[in-house]
């Protein structure tokens, strides 16, 4: 059984000094993210559907750094694996295995990012 997968505290720590300055700029980061992130899982599907490593690759990219941003480091881990695949790597049928590991990952950072957050 896999650990529950936890938020990075320097991270999380960083986001909330943000609210000293802009009171609700971390509730908007993680609103912001709730929303972006089921749209780049889309995306990277399509590209996988379409054989482009190159749109999937950049799409991994930016839920990567959404992610390090968040400090959600089971999604980032998870989205480096995407990152830089060729057209070889991106028909393997293992991809299935991937990409449900990618939704997983994408859900458990939002719920545990939604905790911090109750307000949203």
């Amino acid at each position: 059984m896999a650990a529950q997968p936890l938020l990075e505290p320097k991270a999380l720590e960083l986001l909330r000094m943000l609210d000293r300055d802009r009171p609700g700029s971390f509730s908007e980061f993680v609103r912001m993210f709730v929303h972006e992130a089921p749209d780049l899982v889309r995306k990277m599907e399509q590209a996988h559907v379409a054989r482009d490593p190159d749109a999937l690759g950049k799409a991994a990219h930016y839920l990567r750094s959404a992610a390090l941003a968040m400090g959600a480091s089971d999604l980032v881990g998870v989205c480096q694996g995407l990152e830089h695949l060729d057209e070889t790597e991106i028909a393997d049928p293992a991809m299935a295995d991937r990409f449900n590991e990618l939704r997983r990952a994408v859900r458990d950072s939002l719920i545990l990012l939604l905790q911090e957050v109750p307000q949203i």
